[in-house]
């Protein structure tokens, strides 16, 4: 979810068409079904022996994945970049690593970056389950630029010093505002760890999650010993508060100036595949690609490290993977293929598939079809001559599509005094929030005129994600969604999604990120949600306005024979969909004891708490919904 914070350096793709079914009931503006069932009021534990929290050993957890690496030999220092570099110029197509453990140092764009892959094509780069490449420097472990059908397999890449450390609660202010922590023997110093940002808190009794993580905390040095620092939180953490003395803290860690974030980067390239790659820590997203094509993503992981196989003994054993997503795609003309990939311990989505919208700032009166567009971050948006376009009204409304007729990139025009305005009285999110002090704004003529209000949003369709799969992954625990998708004709088969602290699936555009787009043609089907804290399979629509969008925003949605376990009600939620087919779902008990405080006033809950599907602004639901409860 979390948009990129620095420099933009910036197999077997199967899309799905799928034929929906629909029953002809008419538009239902406001619907709202609960079918209500006797439901277990079980707690959310690991220990549930019903649906047991997956452990790393787990027989799932390795299927077509190497993990264990323990017994790797360290080896001599040895070059990987240049031994790539010259199997390439000899022309090698299949390059295997020599096995051992390697030490990389960054060696590109000025010391952040430790390995660069550049216009490779037909090459398949190989470690054989047997090479791990372990990175210096807190900063990007691997790019790969303009590459066309190149492979990256069976390798481990890790970090040594980690981009995370870890403490122990000491104390805890008596007004919660403040915790003193001490640092553990074998991870960062104190020194080292971030001084704003995030923490989460983990509960050594079983190893999970213990609050919600806390953003925008301050960290400084407790004493002059290097050892303690002291967490300062803001006054809204405080209702949050569950951490207790003797909790462990995790905090973001660098051992370097302003390093690149991601481990393992990929930009402009097509057919990229990356196959039992394993990936046991980064400074944020595990594996970002920006504008690519076709991906894939087959039995690769992102998940903590296991002690026994940790590069070196540590006081406590890792409790964290990647510092944010782990698996993240921008902007793919089609889009990836996700099977058999885990997400865990990472400290927000598992998966993220997206891309951007940009705000509508004027249309012209009358005939004219020439608008005025704000970028994303005061980019220049990233929209061609050609394209298709989604059209989103400031109320969410989806409107029909236009073309691209004429944008040029390189003239733009300061804006006026009503975009100022509007721009400042808009709520956007992390680096978004760049986008309340744009100083331009381009014209893009379409295909036709709209009537649409400014804040209304436009987004490349070309540029989405969609043709996208899911298949067969394992994915949580962790701090927020199994997976958050913002694209159309996708499948979502055959997953395990567990302890999400927020939802185990979700498909929602998202205006205070300017994350694009609506579903359709989606199959949501054959998925396991187990203690899922938000709505377990989450499909909605909001405007700028914050309204709850009319129908429309998706379309032609089928969600079947997934089956949603000790989860938070409902255990399903759509709105502002067009043509959805519900049968043959799950429910099997019911836990609203850890819905965030924050949510418990949404998707119906302080009307019915047990209502099992919430439904809004949805037109066209199949009869016949067939919810059992065993």
């Amino acid at each position: 979810m979390m948009e990129d914070n620095a420099i933009m350096l910036e197999k077997d793709h199967i899309k799905t068409s799928m034929s929906y079914r629909v029953a002809a009931i008419g538009l239902v503006v406001f619907v709202v079904f609960g079918a209500i069932l006797g439901t277990s009021t079980n707690v959310f534990k690991s220990s549930d022996p019903q649906s047991p929290l997956l452990d790393s050993s787990s027989d799932l957890l390795r299927r077509g994945v190497s993990r264990q690496t323990s017994e790797l030999p360290t080896q001599a220092p040895f070059d990987v970049q240049s031994f790539i570099d010259d199997q390439v110029a000899q022309g090698e197509t299949h390059i295997i690593i020599p096995p051992g453990r390697h030490y990389v140092d960054p060696q590109h764009n000025y010391g952040k970056v430790h390995l660069l892959f550049q216009n490779l094509q037909d090459i398949v780069i190989d470690g054989m389950d047997e090479a791990e490449i372990v990175c210096t420097k807190t900063t990007r472990a691997i790019n790969l630029l303009n590459c066309r059908n190149v492979t990256l397999k069976g390798l481990i890449v890790d970090y040594d010093p980690l981009p995370f450390s870890q403490g122990i609660i000491e104390s805890i202010s008596d007004d919660q505002l403040e915790l003193t922590v001490s640092m553990i023997d074998g991870y960062p110093a104190a020194d080292t760890i971030e001084e704003m940002g995030k923490i989460e808190i983990y509960d050594p009794a079983t190893d999970e999650l213990a609050t919600p993580t806390y953003y925008g905390v301050n960290v400084g040095l407790a004493d002059g010993t290097g050892k303690n620092v002291v967490v300062k939180k803001q006054l809204h953490h405080v209702p949050l508060s569950e951490e207790k003395v003797g909790d462990i803290v995790v905090f973001g860690s660098s051992n370097i100036a302003n390093p690149i974030p991601h481990a393992i980067y990929a930009q402009d390239s097509t057919d990229l595949l990356f196959e039992r790659v394993t990936l046991y820590a980064s400074n944020k997203f595990g594996f970002l690609e920006r504008d690519c094509t076709a991906s894939g993503y087959v039995s690769s992981s992102v998940d903590r490290r296991l002690p026994e196989d940790d590069i070196k003994q540590r006081g406590y054993r890792r409790l964290r993977s990647a510092n944010a997503d782990a698996f993240h795609s921008k902007h793919a003309p089609i889009g990836p293929r996700f099977q058999n990939v885990i997400a865990r311990y990472n400290a927000d989505d598992g998966i993220a598939i997206n891309g951007d919208y940009h705000l509508i700032s004027n249309v012209p009166s009358g005939l004219d079809n020439t608008i005025r567009v704000i970028g994303k971050n005061d980019d220049v948006p990233n929209l061609s001559e050609g394209d298709m376009v989604e059209l989103v009204k400031y109320s969410g409304e989806r409107i029909e599509s236009a073309k691209i007729l004429s944008f040029d990139t390189e003239s733009s025009y300061p804006l006026d005094q009503a975009e100022k305005e509007f721009l400042n009285q808009q709520s956007f999110a992390g680096r978004t929030k760049l986008t309340n002090f744009a100083t331009k704004v381009y014209t893009v003529t379409l295909d036709r005129s709209i009537d649409v209000t400014m804040g209304s949003l436009i987004a490349s369709a070309n540029r989405l994600g969609n043709g996208f799969r899911v298949q067969d992954c394992i994915l949580g625990p962790n701090r927020a969604r199994g997976m958050l998708v913002k694209a159309s004709d996708g499948v979502v088969t055959g997953n395990i999604v567990q302890d999400t602290w927020l939802s185990g699936i979700m498909l929602a555009p998202e205006y205070s990120w300017l994350e694009a787009g609506t579903g359709a043609n989606l199959l949501i089907a054959n998925n396991t949600i187990t203690r899922s804290r938000d709505v377990a399979i989450n499909l909605h629509a909001r405007g700028g306005d914050g309204t709850v969008a009319p129908p429309g925003a998706h379309s032609g949605i089928t969600i079947e024979d997934n089956r949603i376990v000790d989860s938070s009600m409902p255990a399903i939620a759509v709105t502002s969909t067009k043509d959805l087919f519900l049968f043959r779902n799950t429910i099997d008990g019911a836990n609203n004891a850890y819905v965030p405080r924050w949510m418990r006033g949404e998707f119906g809950r302080e009307e019915d708490p047990n209502r099992q599907v919430y439904l809004e602004n949805v037109a066209g639901v199949v009869t016949g919904l067939g919810f059992t409860n065993p």
